[in-house]
């Protein structure tokens, strides 16, 4: 069965194995986003202003901090992977197990976000004119955005690892050539799906105007630059929940079966 208990305890196991990953992600972006930019500066005689420096060196830290936390998410995986014995013997499901990473996974990114995107977001203070409401709403906006975009990817991982598993067993080392065109495969016939006509009569209806919220949103001393929000369709963001809950059950499901057999 599983409880609060168990969940905190698993949380914490998974604290004191990984949480050098987050320290070091925070001080290589602190020394890529800060510390760099302010050296190009000193001493790269006005190569370029330092905000813009430090605003291109935060959002590579950014898309670097994805990849990062995905890697931290599969070397979580791949050390149960090794020890099958935590499954087996474990009183909670794999599922449950599997969903306490990625509750780890994702809190540790969201942390590593909100630090970072708030440094992004400081780099621009001067392009803008907001108060700290505004801001704050602002950073709490793009963090979700993002954590839920990592989320989804989180959740294709682990089916796209028990495909691999899977495909080893029969293919051995190729599987991974495998896995890889199939994942990279996918995600162009999503993206391509996503923009088709079929896509927006199935799932775009019963919208929800977020243009309301702009007002609450930091506002660009060029108008060209003020942020626009667009719509929120009930029907596709309900379908995507059910689609990624499912292949979560899926995944967890076939991995289980394929790890422990």
């Amino acid at each position: 069965m599983f409880t609060l208990k168990s969940f905190i305890g698993q949380f914490k196991k998974e604290w004191v194995l990984f949480r050098a990953w987050l320290y070091v992600g925070i001080f290589l972006g602190i020394l890529i986003s800060i510390v760099i930019p302010y050296l190009i500066e000193r001493y790269g005689n006005g190569f370029t202003e330092e905000n813009q420096l430090q605003f291109a060196f935060t959002f590579l830290v950014l898309a670097l901090g994805g990849f990062y936390s995905v890697l931290q998410f599969v070397a979580s995986l791949r050390l149960d992977l090794r020890s099958k014995e935590i499954w087996l013997h474990s009183t909670s499901s794999i599922r449950q197990l599997i969903g306490v990473k990625i509750v780890f996974s994702l809190t540790g990114y969201t942390i590593f976000n909100i630090l970072f995107t708030g440094i992004a977001i400081y780099s621009l203070r001067a392009a803008f004119i907001a108060s700290f409401g505004q801001v704050l709403l602002l950073l709490v906006f793009v963090v979700a955005i993002i954590a839920l975009f990592q989320l989804m990817i989180f959740v294709s991982i682990l089916l796209f690892l028990a495909f691999y598993l899977q495909m080893k067993y029969f293919i051995g080392r190729f599987a991974i050539v495998l896995m890889m065109g199939a994942y990279f495969g996918c995600i162009y016939l999503w993206f391509r799906f996503t923009e088709s006509i079929i896509y927006v009569k199935i799932f775009q209806h019963i919208g929800i105007s977020l243009s309301w919220l702009e007002q609450y949103l930091p506002k660009s001393k060029l108008p060209s630059m003020d942020i626009r929000l667009g719509t929120l369709y009930v029907v596709e963001e309900l379908a995507l929940t059910i689609l990624f809950a499912l292949l979560f059950i899926i995944a967890t499901k076939w991995l289980e079966k394929v790890v422990l057999r």
